[in-house]
C-alpha cells in the first residue's frame, strides 16, 4: 500500500470525529510530517442571576496549542501530539498507531479522539469559537482502546471501538480502568455535497447511554448542519439539538447557530436555548480570524437566569 493510500484512508476514519478534519501537514521527509496550531482569544463573559445581581469575566489568553507529529511506515501510521488549554499543562493528547489492512479498513490501538460530536475538538476546525451545548453535555473527547474503521469508496463508512472508558475524568484521557470498558460506533455516508451520521457509546463506568446523530448539506456556497444528542446516565436524562447555517463569502464566512437542550444531571429540569452569531476570515493560508457573539437563556440552573458571551480568536496553524 503507498503512503498516500494510507494516509487517505487514516484521514477518512479521523473525518468522523467531525464535519472538519484538517489535513494540512509540513512534510519532514518521506515519513515523518508536522501539523500544529496556536490560538489566542480575547473574550467578555457575563451572566445575570435569577436574584438579580450580575457578573463580567474579560480575558485575553493564548487558549490552546497543539504540535502533532504523524510518521508514516510501510501499512502503519503512528501519531503522537502535544496539547495544551490555557487552565491546563502541557500533555501528550494523540498517542496511537494504525495498521492498514486493505485499501478500505484499518485497526488502531492507543490513545485517540471520540468518534462523536460535529463541532470539532481543534479549534482551527470549528465553525465558531464556542460549543453547541451551555449545560454538561455528554460528547465524548478522549480514551485509550482498540478500534475497527472502515471507509469505502462509496462514500459508506463505519467504526466501532472497544474502550478504557467513553469518558474520563479529563479531556484528554480515559480512565485506564478494564474493570467496567466502554464501546462506542458509527455509521456515516458522505457525498461530495452531504453527509450524515449515526453514533452510539455505552460507557460501563458511569452507566451512561449515549446517541449522536448529526448531518450537514452544502446548498451553493451556504453549509446547512443538525445535530441531535440524546443521553441517559444512571436514569437522568440529557439531551441537545443545534442548527446551523454558514454562507461562504470567500475570503469571509458567518455562522448562524441555533441551538437548545437540557441535562437533569445538571439539576432537575435544567434546560438552555443559545442563540450564536460567528463571523470570520481567512487572512492568509495559515491565519485566521473568528468573532462570536452568543446569549443564552437559561432555566434551573442554579440560580443562573441568562449569559452572554462576546470574543475575538486568532488562530495560527502549521
Amino acid at each position: 500500500m503507498t503512503r498516500s493510500a494510507i494516509t487517505k484512508l487514516v484521514a477518512l476514519s479521523l473525518s468522523a470525529t467531525s464535519a472538519c478534519t484538517s489535513f494540512a501537514d509540513v512534510e519532514i521527509n518521506d515519513n515523518l510530517s508536522l501539523y500544529g496550531y496556536v490560538t489566542a482569544t480575547a473574550s467578555n463573559s457575563s451572566e445575570d442571576y435569577t436574584a438579580g445581581a450580575s457578573s463580567d469575566t474579560e480575558l485575553m489568553e493564548v487558549d490552546s496549542m497543539k504540535i502533532q507529529l504523524t510518521g508514516t511506515f510501510d501499512d502503519t501510521v503512528g501519531v503522537v501530539s502535544l496539547h495544551a488549554f490555557s487552565d491546563y499543562e502541557p500533555v501528550f493528547l494523540d498517542m496511537y498507531a494504525t495498521y492498514s489492512l486493505d485499501d478500505e479498513s484499518s485497526l488502531t490501538f492507543g490513545k485517540f479522539l471520540s468518534y462523536h460530536g460535529y463541532e470539532a475538538f481543534d479549534w482551527p476546525n470549528m465553525l465558531q469559537i464556542s460549543y453547541s451545548n451551555d449545560l454538561a453535555g455528554f460528547i465524548p473527547a478522549y480514551h485509550s482502546g482498540v478500534r475497527y474503521d472502515y471507509a469505502g469508496e462509496s462514500g459508506f463508512s463505519a467504526g466501532v471501538a472497544v474502550l478504557d472508558s467513553v469518558y474520563g475524568p479529563t479531556y484528554y484521557e480515559g480512565d485506564h480502568d478494564l474493570g467496567e470498558i466502554g464501546f462506542e460506533g458509527f455509521i456515516k455516508y458522505s457525498t461530495d455535497t452531504t453527509n450524515v451520521y449515526l453514533g452510539l457509546a455505552e460507557d460501563g463506568d458511569t452507566d451512561t447511554t449515549m446517541f449522536d446523530f448529526w448531518a450537514d448539506i452544502t446548498i451553493g456556497s451556504t453549509l446547512v448542519a443538525v445535530e441531535y444528542m440524546t443521553a441517559d446516565a444512571g436514569g437522568m436524562d440529557a439531551s441537545f439539538w443545534s442548527i446551523l447555517a454558514m454562507p461562504d463569502f470567500g475570503a469571509f464566512t458567518t455562522t448562524f447557530r441555533l441551538s437548545a437542550g437540557e441535562d437533569d444531571t445538571v439539576a432537575a429540569g435544567a434546560e438552555f436555548t443559545k442563540y450564536t452569531v460567528s463571523p470570520g476570515m481567512a487572512i492568509t493560508d495559515n491565519l485566521f480570524f473568528l468573532a462570536e457573539y452568543s446569549y443564552t437563556d437559561f432555566e434551573n440552573n442554579g440560580g443562573v437566569d441568562s449569559a452572554s458571551y462576546l470574543a475575538a480568536q486568532i488562530v495560527f496553524t502549521f
